[in-house]
């Protein structure tokens, strides 16, 4: 029997991450995902955005990237999913179906899809790549968990739908079109750490991901398996190196070293001088980082809905510093480091939080495949149900 193999490719400020898997069936375990092939290219420290290079420049890296993942699967890859970094927002819209005493059906809902409100989106600027469906209100009053079944009169569904730059997927589409690639779908990045750290309980009953890259911080909040919003920081790991850099006056590629080195070191062993001074900065960076992490999640909308699970993946969660400085503000004892769950394959890879949203698209293609081998089924059942969420989403 032939195995479906699945290929994602990361593209972000600090890297391209090309995965190769497999589903991998093990008596008594379940299903796993095997990694049969990775391929990881840096890019430059000075790096903060993959589009500020020419087309050329950016397939090289790409390319460096897929070459060294089929080396090591011996797979010619014909397709993938391609994460879309940075250039995402939501935005909430209102679908109002007018129904004649009608049961409702998945179709139905899904008609949003071939409505003037939805083909709309799709512009010269910005085009959606994610929609999510978050909350029902039924004869324009009474919000329910789930309608299907439900023979109602009027029913409306908030879609929490996420944006991306026309511009910036066209040059993708483009750029793997030359290297005969197919683009299964764009994902967003914001989306994909949550879709391999989470379990099937703090899917359900909700969670906030905190994704501290190189140069933002995501914050996501996934609630009743469907992720509802998620805002940006400005501030990554490359604003502390940076600083660093500055304040000590050395060069950014030997202060980004240095933020390295003391990520986990103890002032209390560092007996040089300069390592101390560096130890000040870096140390007031995170303070600021863990400040500004904790003043958007207590200022969200969302605050109550995820209080119970924090996960932390991205760059700065190897980070001790961060880490701990991120459970003072918080408060949390469930304050966790998010790594790729149901995966086979080298531990070193597997284990690195950094990696999370990597493993995310490998996760995104393979529901996905569940989601087209089960669109025959119209009665879904959801995972959990909090009546307050539906009443919160309403009024919003």
């Amino acid at each position: 029997m032939s195995r479906t193999i699945i290929t994602g490719i990361d593209i972000r400020p600090d890297r391209v991450v090309c995965f190769i898997a497999h589903e991998l069936e093990i008596v008594n375990q379940g299903s796993f995902l095997q990694l049969i092939g990775h391929g990881i290219t840096e890019f430059p420290i000075e790096c903060v955005d993959p589009f500020q290079y020419s087309d050329d420049e950016l397939e090289q890296y790409i390319r460096q990237s897929i070459d060294k993942a089929e080396v090591e699967s011996n797979v010619s890859i014909k397709e993938a999913y391609i994460s879309i970094y940075n250039n995402n927002e939501s935005i909430y819209v209102d679908q109002k179906t007018e129904l004649d005493n009608e049961p409702v059906t998945e179709k139905i809902i899904n008609l949003f899809f071939k409505q003037k409100e939805f083909k709309s989106l799709y512009t010269d600027i910005k085009e959606p790549l994610h929609s999510f469906p978050i909350s029902y209100k039924i004869n324009n009053s009474k919000p329910v968990s789930d309608p299907i079944g439900m023979r109602v009169n009027h029913l409306k569904t908030r879609w929490h739908i996420i944006m991306s730059d026309s511009e910036k997927l066209n040059r993708l589409r483009n750029l793997f079109e030359k290297m005969n690639i197919s683009v299964r779908q764009f994902i967003s990045n914001a989306y994909l750490s949550s879709m391999s750290t989470l379990s099937d309980e703090e899917s359900s009953n909700g969670s906030a991901i905190i994704d501290i890259g190189k140069c933002h911080t995501f914050i996501s909040y996934v609630f009743d398996n469907n992720l509802i919003s998620f805002q940006k920081i400005p501030v990554g790991t490359l604003h502390i190196s940076k600083d660093i850099s500055q304040v000590m006056d050395i060069e950014l590629p030997k202060a980004d070293m240095l933020r390295k080195k003391l990520n986990n070191s103890n002032e209390d062993y560092l007996d040089d001088h300069f390592d101390l001074e560096c130890f000040k900065v870096f140390n007031a960076r995170c303070e600021e980082l863990a400040d500004l992490i904790q003043h958007m999640i207590a200022n969200s909308k969302f605050f109550y809905l995820v209080d119970k699970n924090i996960i932390i993946t991205g760059k700065g969660s190897k980070s001790v510093k961060i880490i701990n400085r991120i459970k003072n503000k918080l408060g949390y004892k469930k304050v966790r480091i998010g790594v790729a769950q149901n995966f086979n394959g080298l531990k070193t890879i597997i284990s690195n939080p950094s990696l999370a949203s990597s493993f995310g698209l490998l996760n995104y293609a393979l529901d996905h495949d569940l989601q087209i081998d089960e669109s025959l089924s119209t009665n879904k059942e959801k995972k959990s149900f909090f009546s307050y969420i539906y009443n919160f989403f309403a009024s919003i």
